[in-house]
This record gives structure tokens, sequence and C-alpha cells, in this order.
């Protein structure tokens, strides 16, 4: 990490760096220097330095300023001759010291130093309170690595997903910097660049503009807090009414104040659910601990929480698929959408806390009706051996079967010396056959993966009590699964009755797509839904913290208050 010197060493080396330039005392614009040169020796100069840096600053992309300068004839691109030029660099100089739009983290990329020297000279023209600033090939370079820098920062983000993630699978495509830059150049138009680099899915913008209006909320000092008390449901009077009232008007869940006295009456129970059902919580209309804690996080922190899923965008490719199914592990759902609408929707139960669903892109190409559950090696050793080893009609009870390891061939229990064998010495597959009693359910839907992570059904209905449904190891279980197996084989002929038959089926079936489905699993605890609703999750697995940890890492300017933590 590049620690940057105090603010007196900072201003005494570019007082020295502007002596020894001749800069300072420069009271009127002077006509630039030729730079044509000085360019070409700037470039030169730092492809043989180690360290690569410029009047003391490190160069971020010395390969595409090398690319971009030779492609132009190593000709200057920032200009203060006239007033065009000195506003365009004045421009961007605000966009990089404050990109609040977008998101992203105010950085140290050369804008401190920028700022730094614009405390003690100026590009104003009739600004006599200051020196005026004479542009060289030193500022040009810099600006333009910062320009560089900033663009990468829009398309991918401050970090890479490895840095936070290990295992993620999710890559965007690659863009060309250089020739993005130049486009912007060439148009003179940064507004280009912000349109051309950012992600175009419309729920990275909706998202975005979310964003934009959680800041006015900060603006206006944020929402009130609401003491803690007794639960809250209709008909009860407490002064805290007022405050939730408050609280509840800002974040749009309350069209309007209610003109009665301080009851929570029906429409602060409906706003109140609106809350609930945009927080993930159950939508009880009742001001209970959990709601309250949810009512409380600061506008900071959601605030936050936003940038740190428009940081997770920036990893993904810029086109999802006209149709796919997505997997929210924070929200604990599953999703079909098909040309940017919500189809389907359902519960899922997701990977626990030890063994975590990754996140992944895949292409859902069959499913298998009334599988076999063919028992892992840990489960059989640790789990189901010292079962039947201690009762060996344990295996016809319970519905197994063994199989030799082409699968095809059974194994008769009878024939076993159970006292002699071990997990090694096991004599081939343990599988459940197909049934209500096999914990793949009736169906899984298989999408080929490093993983070995499929979504698919299960036995134990009750999970989906649950509202944190971390309880898998890792695969994903679909709460209708005869639902989605019906929605996508629909366009293959299959009808409600052949599906539930398939199901039923005491013999597997499998049964291929015709067009794979994109599948993308994916962690969101910030979104905006069809209609419009921001919705947030707690951070079940933690990534969010270490995606601020990892930022924070960047840098002092990026520190900012840490999203809610996850409650138990």
């Amino acid at each position: 990490m590049l620690l940057m010197p105090p603010r007196r060493l900072l201003l005494g080396l570019l007082i020295l760096f502007f002596l020894q330039s001749g800069l300072v005392g420069a009271a009127v614009v002077t006509a630039p220097e030729p730079l044509l040169a000085g360019v070409t020796d700037i470039l030169s100069q730092l492809n043989r330095q180690p360290d690569r840096r410029i009047a003391g600053e490190p160069i971020f992309m010395p390969e595409e300023l090398q690319r971009f300068y030779a492609a132009r004839g190593f000709e200057p691109i920032w200009s203060t001759a006239d007033r065009p030029g000195r506003e365009r660099i004045q421009s961007f100089l605000r966009q990089i010291a404050s990109p609040q739009p977008y998101g992203l983290c105010p950085d140290n990329d050369h804008s401190v130093f920028f700022r730094t020297l614009l405390e003690h000279f100026t590009l104003v023209e009739d600004d006599s309170s200051r020196p005026q600033l004479r542009w060289n090939a030193w500022y040009d370079v810099l600006l333009t690595d910062a320009l560089f820098q900033y663009a990468r920062h829009l398309i991918e983000g401050r970090v890479q997903p490895d840095a936070v993630q290990p295992g993620w699978n999710i890559h965007t495509q690659t863009v060309d910097l250089v020739a993005l830059v130049t486009a912007t150049v060439q148009e003179a138009d940064f507004n280009l660049l912000l349109h051309d680099a950012q992600p175009t899915h419309k729920d990275y913008r909706t998202l975005q503009q979310a964003r934009e209006r959680y800041l006015k909320i900060q603006s206006f000092g944020g929402w009130p807090t609401i003491p803690a008390g007794g639960i809250l449901s209709v008909g009860m009077a407490d002064a805290r009414v007022a405050r939730l009232r408050a609280r509840l008007l800002l974040s749009g869940d309350m069209a309007q104040l209610p003109d009665g006295d301080l009851r929570l009456d029906a429409d602060d129970v409906k706003a109140l659910k609106r809350f609930q059902r945009r927080h993930g919580l159950a939508a009880d209309g009742r001001l209970g601990r959990e709601t309250l804690a949810a009512l409380n996080v600061p506008v900071a922190e959601r605030i936050r929480q936003i940038e740190l899923n428009l940081q997770r965008w920036r990893w993904l490719p810029p086109d999802l698929g006209k149709k796919y199914l997505q997997v929210n592990i924070a929200d604990f759902s599953a999703s079909i959408v098909d040309d940017g609408r919500t189809v389907l929707s359902m519960p899922v139960v997701v990977g626990n806390r030890y063994r975590k669903t990754p996140v992944f892109s895949a292409r859902m190409t069959y499913i298998e009706f009334a599988p076999y559950w063919y028992v892992p090696t840990t489960i059989l050793e640790q789990d189901k051996l010292p079962r039947i080893k201690a009762d060996p009609e344990y295996i016809d009870r319970h519905h197994y079967e063994i199989v030799g390891w082409d699968k095809q061939t059974t194994i008769d229990p009878q024939n076993i010396d159970w006292p002699t064998v071990d997990g090694e010495s096991f004599p081939g597959l343990l599988r459940q056959k197909p049934g209500p009693w096999n914990p793949l359910g009736r169906a899984k839907f298989i999408l080929p993966n490093d993983y070995a992570i499929y979504l698919h059904d299960t036995d134990q209905l009750q999970l989906f009590n649950h509202r944190n449904r971390q309880f898998s190891s890792g695969c994903i279980r679909v709460k209708q699964p005869e639902e989605l197996a019906r929605y996508l084989l629909v366009d293959q002929g299959w009808d409600a009755e052949q599906v539930t038959a398939a199901m039923a089926a005491a013999t597997p079936q499998q049964c291929f797509l015709r067009r794979p489905l994109p599948v993308h699993i994916l962690y969101w605890t910030a979104w905006v839904d069809d209609t419009g609703q921001v919705n947030f999750r707690d951070d079940v697995y933690g990534r969010d913290r270490d995606l601020q940890r990892v930022l924070e890492q960047g840098g002092r300017d990026c520190q900012s208050p840490r999203p809610a933590v996850a409650r138990k």
C-alpha cells in the first residue's frame, strides 16, 4: 500500500519542484512551452525506472500511457492556453476528487498532488490571488494517468474480485482502455467515458439512482433514530410512532404523514410491512426487535452497502443473457429473469457458514427427475457405516442399496462381512433410491461447474420456514422444483402432468434442455426490484465486510461506516 507523505512534507516537495521548474512567481499566463519532446522524454525515463514514478507520484498505467501517447505522436492532451482547456482540466479534477454519482471511493490517484498544487497556483484567467500555473509535460502525463486509472475503476472497480473472494468464477469482458480514453479525448467529452465505462445493465443503473436518493437523505441530516421499547402493533399508542412515521416517510415507505394521533394505525402498518419486505423481514406490520434494528441502521451505512454492490456489478459481464436464472445467496432466493423482468421467483436454501455457496456462472443443461442420492465418502464413513454395522437392516429400511463402481451392478448386503469393512474397503457406492425420503427430493437441476454445485428439491421442507436459510453443504435447495421444471420444459412440449409423473417415478430420468439456460449464482445485499423498491439484506457470509476491508486498505479516503452486520 502506498503511504502518502505528511501534508507539510508533500507541500515542501511540491514547492521544491516548482522552484526547480521555474514556476514560482509566474503571475501571468505565459505561452505554454513546446511539450512534444517533454512527453517523449518523460515516458522514456519512466520505462527505465524500476519504481515507475513521475515527480514522486506512482504511475498506475505505464503501458497504456505509452500506447496512448505513441498513437498521437506524443502530443499532450491537456492545455491551459485557453479557457476551454483550463475548464476541461478543472472539470476532470473535480470528477476524480469526488466521484460521488458512481459509487466509487475517492482515490489518491494524483488527486492529492493536483489539489495541493492548485492551492498555491491558479488556472483561472482573472484570478490575481495566486500565481498562475504554467502547464508542462509532467502534469500532462500525470493527469492522463489519472484518467486511465479512473476509467479502469469505473469498469472494474477499485479491487479485483480475487482479492476479496477466492474462487470467484465470473469474469467481465476485456475493455481496451486505450481505445476508450482515445475516443473520450477526441470527443472532448468525459460523459462519453462515464457512459461507456460503466455497466449498462438496468439493475446497476437503478441501484446507482437509489444511491443518489439516499445521498440526498444524508444531506438533510439522515433519518431519526427510534428509541428501544416494547413491541408495537396496530392500535397501540406510543410516543415513538411520530419518529417511526418520519423514518418511513424519508425512506419512501410511507407516502404522507397520517393526520391521526400517536396510535399505530392501518397506514402505519402498511408502510411498516413494505419496509419489512424490503429488508427481508417477516412482514407482520409490528415494530419488534429485528425491525427496530433495521430501521436504525444509519443512512450512511445503507449508502455504503449500495456502493459495495455497485462494485460487484463492475465484476460482472455486460450481458447476463436475455433469459437466465439468478440465485441471490444473501436473499435466499432464485429467480428466472426474462428480458429484464422477473417471471418466476422462489425461496432457496444455501450453503452454511462452513460450506458457503460460491459465486459463479454456469449453464443449466439438464434436469434429472427421481434422482438417486449417492452418499458422499465423509457421510458414509462418519454416519452411515456405523449405523449399518450396528444394524444391517438399516439399508433396506431406509431405502438404500449398494452398487458397484460402474453404478450398474447391485451388491447384496447379505454377502458383505460388515465387521471387517471400513471407509476405504467399502465394496462399492451407497445410494438412496428415488422417493420422498431422498435428500435430493424429486428433481435436481444440473449446471456443470468446477464446484459440483447444482439446484435440487429437498425432503426437508421445514427449512423454508426459517428466514436465514444457511443449511446446505453448498448446493442450492429450491422450494418449488415442480414449478421450476414446468417453466423450463414448457417449450419442449412437457405439460404439468408429465412433470408430476416424472418426479414421482421410481427410476431416474434425464431431460436435456434444448437451450441451455445461463445461471448466475450471485451475492447481492442491496438491489432495486422490479417495482422500483430498494432492497437490503444482511451480510450473511461477511462478504460485504471483506470487500470493505480491502477497499479500506487501498487508502484512507475509502474509509466509511461499515455496513450493518448480520443479525443472529
